[in-house]
């Protein structure tokens, strides 16, 4: 029995990284381009929005996470606005605030940096935050319309 928890344990993802990544990323670092799994895996995330959360990053910003938009408008992978990413910085620091003793140095640093040059994780655990905060995809309206739709 004790086996079996402890294998379930090992192949379950990580909620949270044990030191938080980096916020400013290189566009260099090829962690910034194509399509994976989700880097986060925390309180809002769900394994069963990866497909539209995969739809949405290749639709909107084809999973270039350091590119910009229309005239710099939109930023990132998931294509928000520096509201939108300013708003998601205050709503990561809830999770972070149970998770680091420094959240509040790491939410600084979101705040202090352009969503565009936000690493995966960050843009990742921004895309669920803003999805999932008032329950379970009420936030894909931030993402509605667009080339095709993506379903949630």
């Amino acid at each position: 029995m004790a086996a079996a928890v402890l294998i379930a344990a090992m192949l379950a993802p990580a909620a949270m990284p044990v030191t938080p990544p980096p916020v400013s990323v290189s566009v260099d670092d090829p962690a910034q381009t194509g399509v994976r799994g989700s880097a986060y895996t925390g309180k809002y995330y769900r394994a069963s929005q990866e497909t539209y959360r995969k739809c949405v990053g290749q639709r909107e910003g084809r999973f270039q996470y350091w590119g910009t938009g229309s005239m710099g408008f939109y930023e990132g992978t998931y294509q928000m606005t520096d509201a939108l990413f300013t708003g998601a910085a205050w709503m990561i620091g809830r999770e972070l605030k149970t998770t680091y003793a420094n959240w509040d140095v790491v939410r600084a640093q979101l705040l202090d940096t352009p969503g565009h040059k936000w690493g995966r994780f960050w843009q990742d655990m921004a895309f669920y935050t803003v999805l999932n905060w008032r329950g379970d995809g009420v936030g894909a309206s931030h993402w509605a319309g667009g080339r095709y739709g993506c379903k949630i």
